[in-house]
């Protein structure tokens, strides 16, 4: 048996004196991977530091088949459902006899570029935060899919516009992907995805579609994030600006709509609880309220310095604003303390972005619950974000039950940021105080959705009378409905009949034009999600990308079968496209699409 004699380490050395060697001291220091406050600034543009990004999110999946821009095939006559089934009919026929839309009035599908192109590494494409996030982060995403593949719309666009003009189809309202303009979010422009955006917008122009796009939606360079936090850091507020300026200066001439930023509300429900720190650099600002606020407040500035260069340097030809997240609360009871609830539910959600329609600043409820933990604007910022809007646009899905918070006092919770409900410290629900449900249920990926066509015309008539009458105009920027249990079906002809999302786009539509007929609201433009979710044979596999719930649950009107590249139409295009017929929508070129389905 070996005897292993302990080791007597030096006097000198256990008591701390410094090691020695031929090239003098080593130091010592404490380190805290945790502790870094420091920002890191990135001025490599390297192909060797795109290539660390990427090895920072791992392996990313590609497309076998498809791997370049595929020219649109002949579109077939659109034909629908047949004798047996008819579609929805509307339930305010009587009080819409004759009504008919304002006219220019814009109305189409909608997208985003991470949840439909795909081509996540192709052609010099940065990778985003959500590249990092569904990648990475155990259980981030429902279903842990990525946006690798997907329905290679970044490849197939022909293919989808050419469909969009055979429906008749007048708008498309795109968002572009900022890493793939500027992988690293600032610095030299890749020169292949300004040619695919080239080619994009030429291709819509060049069918009649007009571009409405979003300049952000969600898809933050991840080099950003590494560099100084993301939207925590004033930072953002320069590089957004600098890559939005570029994007408008390039296509105005082709875009009359531009949303600089898709629902700044995200901050709340999805950038608050990204993993800083753990995936990432927090530079002192780790998952939580801090970081919800701090991106709000960043997010508003960036798009007032974007909106005041467009009209008074840039002097651009269409009209810009940004996409607010917002559904209507009905309160509870007739109590004074749901009726505040109902308010203070508000001023949480479109009041925290609503400076634009009032002094510029944030509602007096924000600023007395979260104190400090609400930046505060100078003046000079007040100015800027003031009237930086040139029409409100909510992305309006469903309908809540709103009343005083459970439990305690609204006091108890305004003054304890540890309180069950804080900040917002009301209470929701989507159960009707009877105890019937709010309205029909989506997927249960969405479980927060409900089919509540009556809440649109109450959110319009909320958001133009009561909330900011300032307001001239409105536009619903998004609605659209996730179709319970469509990934489950094995063949596609039971997908088709998409009932209750055609069911909750006729509710849609009829309360929008019963808002413009009977409340005089002037509503100018309509959106539905979306423009299509893509599929392979197997309804299972890969679809569009719907953030936290992965690819399983399903907002679009139309599939693509991948073994022919053959697009789809579900019901609920033939509701859509009836719909507008019989209320004067505008068609590209005049006509009403080639559908033989009956109205």
């Amino acid at each position: 048996m070996v005897q292993y004699a302990a080791l007597v380490l030096p006097l000198a050395f256990a008591m701390g004196a410094k090691a020695q060697n031929h090239n003098g001291p080593t130091p010592t220091m404490s380190f805290n991977a945790s502790a870094g406050t420091t920002n890191l600034p990135n001025t490599d543009y390297s192909n060797e530091r795109l290539g660390f990004l990427w090895n920072q999110v791992g392996p990313v999946a590609t497309h076998t088949k498809v791997t370049a821009t595929v020219e649109p095939t002949p579109e077939a006559s659109l034909v629908g459902p047949g004798q047996f089934h008819p579609l929805v009919a509307s339930t305010f026929s009587s009080n819409l006899t004759g009504a008919k839309l304002p006219p220019n009035f814009a109305w189409g599908l909608c997208a985003s570029a991470y949840q439909i192109e795909g081509a996540a590494k192709d052609e010099g494409r940065g990778p985003s935060i959500w590249d990092l996030l569904s990648h990475r982060v155990p259980n981030q995403v429902a279903d842990n899919s990525t946006g690798d593949v997907l329905g290679q719309h970044y490849y197939l666009y022909k293919q989808d516009f050419a469909r969009l003009k055979a429906m008749g189809i007048p708008y498309y309202s795109p968002s572009i992907s900022w890493p793939r303009i500027f992988p690293f979010g600032h610095g030299p422009v890749n020169e292949a995805g300004v040619k695919h955006y080239d080619d994009v917008i030429a291709e819509m122009v060049k069918n009649g579609i007009k571009p409405a796009v979003s300049l952000f939606h969600w898809d933050t360079p991840l080099a950003l994030f590494n560099e100084y936090g993301g939207w925590t850091n004033r930072k953002i507020v320069d590089d957004y600006v600098n890559y939005a300026k570029f994007v408008i200066s390039r296509y105005d001439k082709y875009v009359p709509v531009w949303f600089t930023i898709n629902e700044p509300q995200y901050c709340n429900w999805q950038y608050s609880s990204y993993p800083a720190g753990n995936y990432y650099p927090s530079y002192g600002v780790g998952p939580g309220l801090k970081a919800r606020f701090l991106c709000g407040h960043y997010t508003l500035l960036a798009h007032a310095k974007v909106a005041k260069w467009y009209h008074e340097e840039f002097k651009g030809k269409g009209r810009i604003t940004f996409k607010n997240s917002g559904n209507y609360f009905e309160a509870n009871s007739t109590s004074e303390a749901d009726k505040a609830a109902v308010q203070r539910s508000y001023d949480f959600v479109l009041g925290w972005f609503g400076g634009p329609w009032t002094d510029g600043d944030y509602p007096q409820s924000l600023k007395d619950t979260l104190r400090d933990l609400l930046p505060k604007f100078t003046q000079e910022e007040k100015n800027l974000i003031k009237g930086s809007c040139d029409f409100f646009a909510i992305d309006g899905y469903t309908a809540f039950y709103a009343g005083a918070i459970q439990g305690g006092s609204l006091e108890d919770c305004t003054s304890n940021s540890s309180y069950p409900g804080y900040p917002e410290c009301t209470s929701s629900s989507s159960v009707d105080p009877n105890g019937f449900g709010i309205g029909p249920g989506a997927d249960l990926g969405a479980s927060w959705l409900k089919s509540t066509p009556g809440g649109i015309r109450k959110l319009l008539k909320a958001i133009t009378q009561d909330l900011f009458p300032c307001i001239k105009d409105i536009m619903v920027s998004e609605f659209g409905f996730a179709e319970p249990f469509e990934s489950s079906y094995t063949n596609i002809q039971d997908a088709l009949w998409d009932l209750r999302r055609a069911d909750y786009l006729q509710g849609f539509m009829d309360n929008i034009l019963l808002a413009i007929h009977h409340d005089k609201i002037n509503v100018t433009g309509a959106f539905i999600w979306s423009i299509c979710k893509f599929c392979i044979r197997k309804l299972s596999e890969h679809d569009n990308f719907e953030w936290g719930s992965g690819i399983k649950t399903r907002f679009g009107i139309q599939y693509l079968d991948y073994s022919t590249l053959e697009r789809i139409p579900k019901a609920s295009t033939f509701q859509m496209l009836n719909w507008f017929r019989s209320h004067g929508g505008e068609f590209i070129g005049g006509g009403a699409g080639n559908s033989t389905t009956p109205k």
